[in-house]
């Protein structure tokens, strides 16, 4: 008897831990903030030494809808309730069809959920913090070109949290939601509503840093492509006491933007868009200009700004209006910025548009001919030369980027890249460093042959592609959801030296603290050194283009996203680096290769052919039958209601014919009959 009341006892007990068992693995958090209780997730993520608390999707702002759309960025109201920050809100409204869609699989684009309520941050925070506080905090603001951000492969800060860092990510308005503007003329559309979204992410940030664990006066700013120019600006005004350190990762978008010239050109832009939509309106009309932006729907505003984007030709742009008027260019000249850690891939033009491809697969004439009709004479206006002038630059850059003995597609393809690379990104690298010359910088560049790219494309060309830095910096969380895979043995060691490199100069300034023999210098003047993170390989090699593996990418037989593959050794770099020497000299002491190679591409560039205008040189010739047919669609939207109270007015009178019609054919012999007995009776009077 006692026996089995004791074995019913322990049942029951069994039964009560098993209820609890999936409460102890999910746990959850609950902090206070000046808005009220907030709920986040404890995850323990592989790699790690503890846990990190993640708090996701929080409110900084009101939700930009209604009257808030195109307005500046307004405080967040209190929640009023316990906020479940357990899963990542929308972002804003984007483009989907560009070259940074993530449908690695080389398939259509695929529909991602954005809406206008997008204002949140999400915030990572190591369990030391939320014990102890006083953590570093990095503040990581992502975009291209002003248009787009990573919606399916979202930042994730699980890893880069695990260094003792609170991780904190922005979800900010692009596009013509962020940047729409029509000059000091017309101060209802002032633009910069990003750059608001930025500057009051970054105020919630140091107000509630304590309840995260972070320290409010110890804040970096991370900007990776053209989401680095509205952290760029913070950091050069007078109200920046906030921002410890900067980091700038492939700023090549900051210096084309943030010129004098293209200021004029997003005013432009703005206009044409104004137009487009049928929102245009007389001096004294100017305050229907708003209420007429605010009514369009979101497809509408969207389509009108597609057809101005052109899928990366930048002859027509938004951007970040200089509050102002100082280029960055005298910004930084005229003040000391805090210590700024800036680098670029190897070979970001390696980050290929499809249509590329799709000529390619036409043949080498085709190709032949897009260069001839696109390429080059983008080039020739943005110098603006003339004459003799012209044919001897042509020639010179026909020189430089497509002569050889090779003349196959891929040694064209490989010409286009390097074209792109060194006049949008690294030029402006250059000369941002140029710039900075009294300000405590770092350089690096990334150089990994066949890295993969934020949307899990490997790159064949040779060199490190666009964005392939994020993955590595953000660690084995991210990248296993981009890629489908685990870390390889030396994609991990890489890993661990990038984050450590990035983590060592969020918390003290300086990337390699305590190196002397192959620590990180600061570059200058005197000593131009550009740190390599990643290969490391000094015997110079040429031909780095994996043939094989691109005619199979033309034949449409690339291998999955992410596939794992014995990382080349060369690159087309290491013809700049030094020799192998066996003295005792120090590692950083050596000349820096790639310093040489930049300054091969500044005098090519700013001497011998000076850009006059900052021009994208992307092209967009293999696209003009449908970007024609998209700027059809956007300039039909202004006359979208004349047109349907057109139709109405049409379908109305023809009923009206319809129905006078049916009345004179209903009874033609009653009519006759009508009319007959009519006659007899005036006869018979």
């Amino acid at each position: 008897m006692w026996n089995a009341l004791r074995i019913q006892q322990i049942l029951r007990l069994l039964q009560i831990l098993i209820h609890l068992s999936p409460l102890c693995s999910a746990q959850q958090t609950h902090i206070k903030l000046e808005q009220g209780d907030l709920i986040g997730l404890k995850v323990f993520p592989d790699g790690t030494r503890g846990a990190v608390y993640a708090f996701l999707g929080i409110p900084y702002a009101q939700a930009p809808l209604n009257e808030l759309r195109f307005a500046l960025a307004k405080p967040s109201a209190s929640f009023n309730r316990t906020l479940q920050a357990t899963t990542m809100q929308p972002l804003c409204p984007q483009l989907a069809n560009t070259i940074y869609d993530e449908s690695s699989d080389g398939g259509m684009p695929r529909s991602v959920s954005t809406d206008e309520d997008c204002l949140y941050l999400n915030i990572w925070t190591p369990e030391s913090g939320m014990r102890y506080g006083k953590l570093p905090i990095v503040v990581i603001v992502t975009g291209e070109e002003f248009a787009y951000d990573w919606p399916r492969n979202r930042i994730n800060g699980l890893d880069l949290a695990g260094e003792g860092i609170v991780v904190v990510s922005v979800q900010y308005r692009n596009n013509i939601y962020g940047w729409l503007s029509l000059g000091e003329q017309h101060r209802n559309v002032p633009g910069n509503y990003g750059l608001s979204d930025v500057q009051m992410a970054l105020r919630w940030i140091q107000r509630n840093a304590n309840a995260f664990g972070g320290n409010p006066d110890h804040i970096t700013l991370l900007g990776h492509g053209s989401g680095g120019a509205p952290l760029a600006l913070v950091a050069t005004l007078q109200d920046s006491s906030l921002v410890k350190q900067l980091v700038l990762m492939s700023p090549g978008p900051i210096m084309r933007t943030l010129g004098q010239n293209h200021q004029k050109r997003i005013v432009e832009t703005g206009q044409v868009l104004v137009q487009k939509l049928g929102c245009q309106f007389e001096e004294a009309q100017r305050r229907q200009l708003m209420g007429c932006l605010r009514r369009k729907c979101r497809e509408d505003l969207l389509r009108a700004y597609e057809s101005v984007y052109n899928h990366g030709n930048g002859s027509s742009q938004l951007g970040v209006i200089l509050p102002d008027g100082l280029p960055l260019e005298q910004r930084l000249r005229n003040r000391t910025l805090p210590p700024v850690l800036l680098g670029i891939t190897s070979n970001e033009g390696a980050f290929l548009q499809d249509y590329w491809l799709d000529v390619a697969r036409e043949g080498q004439v085709a190709l032949h001919r897009y260069i001839n009709n696109t390429v080059l004479p983008s080039v020739m206006r943005a110098l603006e030369s003339v004459g003799e002038e012209s044919a001897s630059q042509l020639a010179a850059i026909r020189w430089r980027y497509f002569s050889g003995k090779a003349e196959g597609v891929s040694h064209l393809l490989t010409g286009m890249q390097r074209l792109l690379s060194e006049s949008l990104y690294e030029l402006p690298f250059s000369r941002i460093l140029e710039f900075l010359n009294g300000t405590t910088s770092y350089a690096y560049v990334f150089d990994q042959s066949h890295s993969m790219d934020m949307r899990g494309k490997r790159n064949l060309f040779g060199g490190a592609s666009h964005s392939s830095d994020l993955p590595l910096l953000l660690g084995p969380s991210l990248f296993q959801q981009i890629a489908r895979r685990r870390f390889s043995g030396e994609e991990e060691q890489l890993c661990r030296k990038v984050r450590g490199a990035f983590a060592n100069f969020i918390k003290n300034g300086n990337p390699t603290p305590g190196r002397i023999y192959d620590g990180w210098l600061p570059y200058n003047k005197e000593n131009p050194f550009v740190y390599s993170l990643g290969e490391q390989a000094k015997t110079p090699q040429t031909g780095s283009v994996d043939e094989s593996e691109v005619d199979k990418l033309l034949k449409g037989e690339s291998e999955g996203p992410g596939q794992d593959r014995s990382l080349s050794r060369s690159n087309r770099h290491d013809t700049y680096r030094a020799a192998p020497s066996n003295s005792y000299t120090a590692s950083n002491q050596l000349d820096s290769g790639y310093s040489n190679h930049l300054q091969k591409v500044y005098g090519f560039w700013q001497v011998l052919m000076p850009l006059e205008r900052e021009d994208d040189l992307r092209g967009g010739g293999a696209l003009g039958q449908r970007v024609r047919l998209r700027e059809v669609s956007a300039d039909a939207a202004r006359y979208r209601q004349g047109f349907y109270a057109m139709l109405g007015l049409v379908c109305l009178l023809l009923a009206c014919l319809c129905l006078c019609v049916y009345l004179l054919k209903r009874d033609p012999n009653a009519m006759r009959r009508r009319s007959a007995s009519s006659t007899s009776d005036c006869y018979s009077l």
